[in-house]
């Protein structure tokens, strides 16, 4: 499950993000994530209805002739990771390696407080986090989500997964997924 936040200047982060990455046989899904949460699509192993989600996530409307500077934002990734957690559902009769793949720019300041519930429903999901910690956002510098990051390790480390700083590939991050 993809779980991408979609706060302005995202745009270029989400775009490395491509179904045909996938192998025949893997199912994904899309959620987006800025202050509210959204499923864009289920668990599929329809690459077009999956690229045109990815398409979605990382699609800008800019309405208006100036443009302002979007200040730093807080975001739902708390929000997001139940989200993506429940998209599993009860479907674990499956023998399928499932993992979350998040993008963070921004702080979830909500983070801290939901980390024990967020690890129980990661581990009835048997699902590993693997996440990406955004630094520089279309030729903003934003600064490193420092506290989020840090909680995001925390549910990586105990999920058997883990957090990716600076340079990331989907491929790198789908291998270790598959890894044992």
């Amino acid at each position: 499950m993809f779980v991408l936040e979609t706060s302005p200047g995202t745009e270029q982060q989400i775009g490395l993000i491509r179904a045909r990455d996938l192998k025949e046989g893997d199912r994904a899904g899309v959620i987006g994530y800025a202050r509210s949460v959204y499923l864009l699509q289920a668990l599929t192993e329809d690459r077009q209805a999956l690229a045109r989600a990815l398409q979605q996530a990382g699609t800008r409307i800019s309405i208006g002739a100036h443009f302002q500077a979007v200040p730093r934002a807080t975001v739902d990734l708390s929000g997001a990771l139940r989200q993506a957690f429940h998209e599993f559902g009860d479907a674990g009769s499956e023998e399928r390696k499932r993992a979350v793949v998040v993008l963070v720019a921004n702080e979830d300041p909500t983070l801290g407080g939901n980390l024990d519930s967020l690890e129980t429903l990661a581990r009835a999901s048997r699902a590993r986090i693997f996440a990406v910690a955004i630094t520089g956002v279309s030729g903003r510098s934003y600064s490193f989500p420092v506290m989020t990051a840090q909680f995001l390790n925390q549910l990586a480390k105990d999920s058997g997964g883990r957090v990716f700083r600076g340079g990331w590939d989907l491929k790198s991050i789908l291998a270790a997924a598959r890894k044992p």
